[in-house]
């Protein structure tokens, strides 16, 4: 059956229509601030019920609990902080009057309001400390480490109104776990796999999630692609989902995969981010979670089955789908893994995501055992990689 969402119930602070509207006229005076992207897609996350049971931006008990025990005060799993760091001078400027009790206006970066936060506390963090907890090291060499250590050490913790929807330019409607749940139940959908991705797809990808779309307790597959602030190098968002729009308009029955993308900025911190997103995915719906090889992993800061094993140590009501490196055998003929496979590493095909950019950016092609040829296409375009 879909599951309940994590904690029992799905949280709900999302004001819309007229009384959105109402709430804002109202508001208009209140002290605003233009938050960060990853704060706007927090909040917005947390308003739709996406990190359910959060129904705010932590306070610093709560941060302190996930850190020592991955799990919020009440024992609920939880492994990743949601914070609304005090970026930027004049969001610093911004709160320094702001005590307990007072209201503050999150709007975007053209000055349009997004979410109410009702301030509950104000707090500092120590920063090392958290790294080390969530992302297992200090270095400044892992992308997140190296903005968490030159960014804030304070925060706002509170309660979240959300009164509208972000707006993307280019990207095909996102539904709300509200939603998922509702076109999951119209589809006859009980038993749902997420596939969580950040990457557009190649043959590997295809491969273990036909494998989920082979099994009897897999009534549908919920592709749900990571597009919100990435990491440079990584491929732009708008080309993650043209690729998987490509790939399950062409090859996949439309009864049984459904794909819409998530707005979250990208935690790569392996193991924890890997039960984070599964936790997420159970909110909108998914029993069931695929676990790859080195899942939300960056460089070698982590063991790539350490995202199998943590899922060991935390029960959060969903059954991990563990599957391990797949690739193409020349001598096998087809998809395999070590599990299935007897031949050397010299007779398998590299499908990592560096190599294939590499091959394509060289104007070379690759063989469909590898990239779909509606998927080559769309990573031939200009530009497709983030360079800052």
């Amino acid at each position: 059956m879909i599951p309940e969402p994590h904690g029992g119930k799905l949280v709900d602070r999302w004001i819309s229509g007229p009384e959105a509207e109402r709430r804002a006229a109202e508001l208009s005076d209140l002290p605003q601030v233009a938050a960060f992207v990853d704060q706007l897609y927090d909040a917005e996350k947390l308003g739709l019920g996406s990190y359910s049971p959060l129904d705010g931006f932590m306070d610093s008990t709560t941060l302190e609990s996930v850190l020592r025990a991955g799990r919020l005060p009440d024992g609920t799993v939880w492994p990743i902080p949601i914070l609304f760091p005090i970026t930027g001078e004049r969001f610093a400027k911004t709160s320094a009057s702001l005590q307990a009790g007072d209201d503050l206006a999150i709007v975007d970066g053209a000055g349009r309001l997004l979410a109410i936060l009702h301030l509950q506390e104000k707090f500092r963090f120590d920063k090392k400390a958290l790294a080390q907890s969530v992302y297992g090291t200090t270095d400044p060499g892992h992308p997140n480490v190296a903005e968490l250590l030159a960014g804030a050490d304070e925060a706002l913790a509170g309660k979240v109104d959300l009164l509208r929807r972000l707006e993307l330019a280019g990207r095909p409607p996102e539904l709300s776990p509200k939603e998922a749940r509702v076109t999951f139940q119209q589809k006859g959908w009980n038993r749902v796999a997420a596939y969580q991705c950040r990457n557009p797809p190649h043959t590997a990808h295809e491969y273990i999630q036909r494998l989920t779309l082979e099994r009897e307790d897999v009534d549908g597959l919920f592709i749900h692609p990571v597009v919100g602030r990435l990491k440079k190098g990584d491929y732009r968002p708008e080309v993650i989902l043209q690729a998987y729009e490509a790939l399950v308009k062409h090859y996949y029955p439309p009864d049984r995969v459904l794909m819409s993308p998530l707005t979250i900025s990208m935690r790569y911190a392996g193991p924890k981010a890997a039960l984070f997103l599964a936790i997420v995915r159970k909110n909108y719906g998914c029993g069931l979670y695929i676990v790859g090889r080195d899942q939300a992993g960056v460089g070698r800061f982590y063991d790539p089955y350490a995202a199998h094993r943590i899922f060991d140590e935390y029960d959060i009501g969903v059954t991990p789908l563990r599957y391990d490196e797949s690739f193409f055998c020349r001598r096998c003929g087809w998809m395999a893994s070590a599990k299935t496979c007897v031949h050397p590493t010299t007779d398998r095909m590299d499908t990592s995501q560096t190599r294939i950019r590499q091959v394509l950016a060289e104007g070379g092609e690759l063989p469909l055992e590898l990239l779909r040829p509606e998927v080559a296409a769309i990573l031939r375009q200009p530009d497709v990689i983030l360079t800052e």
